[in-house]
C-alpha cells in the first residue's frame, strides 16, 4: 500500500488515495495531526506523538521536538541514557504513522511518498530517505512541500493561473512559484529557509516575557520551557483576540504579562522581515513579478497567525487564499501524488513537474597571473532547473603532463567551493599531454528520485567513469542503518503505543461510534478501564484487561453480524 506523509517539524499527517480522492488517516487518538515529538516516560518507555507532546515542557530532559531541522547532520540528541540522530527520531514518527494506517485500513503498508521542504539539500533529503528505511518504508519519492500544496489546491480549479505557495511551518519556510496550464502543474522556482518557522515566533515571545522580569535566571531551562508553553498558548489566543493576559507561579511569586497583537508584532518583527528574502528570490528565479501572481496560497500552521497573513497581504497588495486547513494541505497533496504514482484514472489529465532547489557543480581552477587558483565553483545544474535534468560541461587539464582529473562534486550557491557542500569525488586518468590538450566532458544527470549521476568521458580515449551519489556527508552509512534498526527495535514502547493494544482500542471505539444508549456507555466503561490499566504498565494486569476487551469485541462482532 502506498501512502502520502507530511513529515512536519511541528506536526505530521498521513493520507491515502482512495475512491478518486486524497483522504487523511486519523491516528489512534482520532486526530489528523500527530505532534512531531518523541520522548520517554519515567519508566523508560518510548512515547511518540500526543503522549510525548503532553510532557514536552514539563519534562524537557525526557522529550525532544523540532529535530527535523537537524536532518542530515551528525547532531546527536540525548534522550534518557541513549543518543539519537534526527533520522532515528523521525523514523519513530514514521513508524507511528505507518501503524496508524495499517490499523485504520487493515492492510500492510510499506511504500510512501514523503514531503520535504523545497529548500532541503541533497544531504537532508537522503536523511529523510534513511528515516523511511528505518521505519520499514520504501520511499517511492520525496515531494517538495509547496509542490504538494499546489496539488491540493490546483486540482480544485483547472483554469490557467500562476500562484505562489507560501509555506510557513513550525520550523521551516518554503516559497514556490507555480504555473498551472492545461492540467500541467509546473513548479517554476523554489526558495526558502530551513531555520525559520512558527517556533521562532514562539521563542521571540518567550524571550520578551523573560526580559520583563530582569531578576529571573535567563539560563534556567525549566523556566524557559514553561514560558515557551505559555507563549504558544498566547500566540494561539492572539490569533482570534486583540489581547490576552498570562500568569505563572514561580517560586511563590505570580508573574503576569499583558500581551497584545502590537506587542507580538514588535517581538516578531525581525522574524517577519526574514520571510521577504526567499519570496523575492523565488520571484526573481521564476522571472515573474508579484503582480503576475493570480493567487497567494498559505500553507503551514504558522500561517494561521494574523500578523503573518497581514505581512503577506502587504507584500503582495492582496489577501492570500487559505480555504484549506493550512496544516493539512501538504498531506492531502502527498496523497494526490500517491494517486499519480499509482496512475489512478481520476488523475490522467494531471502532469506534475518539479525543480531543483539548489545548484550542483564541480570545483575548477581559474587563471591568476602566471598560474591558476583552485577552489572556484562551476555550476552544471543550476537551481530551479526542471527535473529530471541532464547537463554537460567540458573541462581540460591545467598542467603539462597532468595524469588525472579530480572531479569534486559540490552543491550550493557560492562562487567558492569552500562555502558549498561537498557531495563526492571522482578521479579519472587522462593522457599525459601539454596543458589544455587533454579534455573531458563532465555530465550531471539528476533524477526525480533525487539521485545524481556524474559521468566523466575522456575525449582523447573515449573512456568514461561514473559516480552515482545517493548519499552525502552526514548521511547514515549502511552499517549505521543496520545498527540503528537494532537500536530502534529494542526500544521499549509504552503499552498504549503497542500495536495490539492500539488495534483493540480502535476497534472498540468503532463499535462505540456505531452504538447508542446503554450499549455505548457499556463500551465506554470498558475502554476507560482498559486505558487506565495500560497506564499502570503492569504486564499481568494488562494481559487480564486485554483479554476482557477482546471478549467484549468478540461479543460485539457477533451482535453486529
Amino acid at each position: 500500500m502506498l501512502i502520502g506523509i507530511d513529515l512536519g517539524t511541528s506536526n505530521c499527517a498521513v493520507s491515502i488515495w482512495q475512491d478518486g480522492q486524497s483522504l487523511l488517516v486519523p491516528n489512534v487518538y482520532g486526530k489528523n495531526l500527530t505532534p512531531s515529538v518523541v520522548g520517554i516516560d519515567d519508566d523508560g518507555h518510548m512515547l511518540v506523538g500526543a503522549p510525548a507532546h503532553a510532557r514536552l515542557f514539563t519534562h524537557p530532559e525526557l522529550t525532544l521536538a523540532s529535530f527535523k531541522r537537524f536532518m542530515g547532520t551528525d547532531h546527536s540528541f540525548r534522550l534518557g541514557n541513549q543518543h539519537f540522530r534526527a533520522e532515528e527520531l523521525s523514523a519513530l514518527l514514521l513508524r507511528s504513522l505507518k501503524a496508524d494506517v495499517e490499523q485504520h485500513c487493515g492492510c500492510k503498508c510499506d511504500r510512501a511518498i514523503i514531503t520535504v521542504p523545497a529548500y532541503f539539500n541533497d544531504v537532508q533529503r537522503n536523511a529523510v530517505r534513511a528515516a523511511g528505511e528505518l521505519a520499514g518504508l520504501h520511499v517511492e519519492r520525496l515531494l517538495n512541500e509547496p509542490t504538494a500544496a499546489s496539488l491540493a489546491y490546483g486540482l480544485a480549479n483547472q483554469q490557467e493561473h500562476k500562484f505562489l505557495v507560501f509555506d510557513l511551518g513550525g520550523g521551516t519556510f518554503d516559497v514556490s512559484i507555480i504555473d498551472m496550464f492545461e492540467g500541467v502543474i509546473e513548479v517554476r522556482a523554489s526558495s526558502g529557509d530551513v531555520f525559520l518557522g512558527g517556533d521562532d515566533f514562539t521563542r521571540s515571545l518567550a524571550s520578551w516575557m523573560l526580559n520583563q522580569y530582569p531578576r529571573l535566571d535567563k539560563e534556567n531551562t525549566a523556566l524557559f520551557g514553561q514560558l515557551l508553553t505559555l507563549s504558544e498558548k498566547a500566540k494561539c489566543q492572539l490569533t482570534t483576540e486583540e489581547s490576552t493576559t498570562l500568569q505563572y507561579q514561580w517560586q511563590g511569586e505570580t508573574l503576569s504579562w499583558n500581551l497584545t497583537t502590537d506587542i507580538l508584532l514588535q517581538c516578531c518583527e525581525s522574524t517577519l522581515e526574514r520571510m521577504k528574502k526567499p519570496v523575492m528570490q523565488a520571484l526573481r528565479d521564476a522571472r515573474f513579478s508579484a503582480d503576475e501572481m493570480d493567487h497567494i496560497v498559505l500553507v503551514g500552521g504558522a500561517t494561521r497567525m494574523p500578523l503573518v497573513r497581514q505581512a503577506v497581504a502587504r507584500l503582495f497588495g492582496r489577501f492570500p487564499r487559505g480555504e484549506l486547513q493550512p496544516d493539512e494541505a501538504i498531506a492531502i497533496g502527498a496523497g494526490i501524488q500517491a494517486g499519480l504514482v499509482l496512475q489512478d484514472q481520476a488523475l490522467d489529465d494531471i502532469v506534475l513537474t518539479d525543480v531543483m532547489p539548489f545548484t550542483l557543480g564541480i570545483a575548477t581552477s581559474r587563471r591568476k597571473g602566471e598560474g591558476y587558483e583552485d577552489g572556484h565553483f562551476l555550476p552544471l545544474i543550476e537551481r530551479n532547473s526542471f527535473v529530471p535534468v541532464s547537463r554537460v560541461e567540458t573541462i581540460m587539464t591545467v598542467f603539462d603532463q597532468q595524469k588525472h582529473l579530480d572531479i569534486c562534486v559540490y552543491q550550493g550557491e557560492s562562487r567558492l567551493v569552500s562555502d558549498n557542500v561537498l557531495l563526492g569525488m571522482l578521479r579519472v586518468d587522462v593522457p599525459p599531454l601539454p596543458a589544455g590538450e587533454a579534455s573531458a566532458d563532465v555530465r550531471f544527470t539528476y533524477t526525480l528520485d533525487g539521485i545524481l549521476e556524474v559521468e566523466c568521458k575522456i575525449n582523447r580515449t573515449g573512456l568514461s567513469e561514473k559516480l552515482v551519489i545517493e548519499k552525502a556527508p552526514g548521511s547514515l552509512t549502511p552499517e549505521q542503518i543496520t545498527e540503528s534498526l537494532r537500536k530502534l527495535d529494542a526500544i521499549k514502547q509504552h503499552p498504549r503505543e503497542q500495536l495490539v493494544n492500539r488495534q483493540l482500542v480502535a476497534e472498540a471505539n468503532a463499535y462505540y461510534e456505531q452504538s447508542l444508549g446503554e450499549q455505548r456507555q457499556y463500551i465506554a466503561d470498558h475502554l476507560y478501564h482498559f486505558e487506565r490499566i495500560l497506564d499502570t504498565q503492569d504486564a499481568r494486569q494488562i494481559a487480564a484487561a486485554r483479554k476482557e476487551i477482546e471478549e467484549l469485541i468478540a461479543y460485539l462482532r457477533r451482535e453486529w453480524e
